[in-house]
């Protein structure tokens, strides 16, 4: 049952990426499966989920905060009130962000967040460089959703630190 809803989970982010870069949008669809994968795959390896939903509040949390934070900056930048879901940051990435909040443990979470934000700024700035097509949008779920197919299989396959647990992570910080 795990490799299959690892290959799902696998099979969905590839999707989502392509979808993105072709296209710019995503189904929507894609967001509550891959949410409901991630909690299966806790349930596989854990068998209960009562203490699963500690971290994913405090995930889901920590994106309502950068939404929050967002909004506030570029409605005080521009004078009034900005929806942020219009033309700054679409309801894919969110969505993937509020996805991958079902699987990733706190400290994870937060390093996956800024790491790939970075990761994805600097592909896009060389993109930009290298391509011929104009476009102003960052395709940011297709980039992190490549991202995250390579943090989960170097999780799975060969480094097995368990993103779903700070231990590897706060091992790390504290040295």
């Amino acid at each position: 049952m795990s490799l299959v809803l690892k290959l799902m989970i696998l099979t969905v982010l590839g999707a989502l990426a392509i979808q993105d870069f072709k296209s710019q949008s995503v189904y929507w669809f894609w967001f509550p499966f891959l949410a409901v994968a991630f909690a299966g795959m806790h349930w596989v390896r854990f068998h209960q989920l009562a203490d699963y939903w500690q971290p994913v509040t405090f995930n889901l949390l920590f994106v309502s905060l950068q939404l929050v934070v967002l909004t506030i900056y570029f409605s005080l930048k521009n004078g009034r009130v900005v929806n942020i879901t219009h033309q700054l940051l679409g309801w894919g990435d969110i969505l993937f962000f509020l996805a991958v909040a079902f699987y990733l443990s706190v400290l994870n979470f937060v390093f996956f967040y800024v790491a790939s934000l970075i990761v994805v700024l600097f592909c896009w700035l060389l993109w930009r460089l290298i391509s011929v097509k104009e476009g102003h949008n960052i395709p940011l779920a297709g980039f992190q959703s490549i991202l995250l197919i390579m943090f989960l299989i170097a999780d799975w396959c060969c480094f097995h630190l368990d993103v779903t647990d700070d231990n590897w992570l706060s091992h790390i910080l504290l040295l």
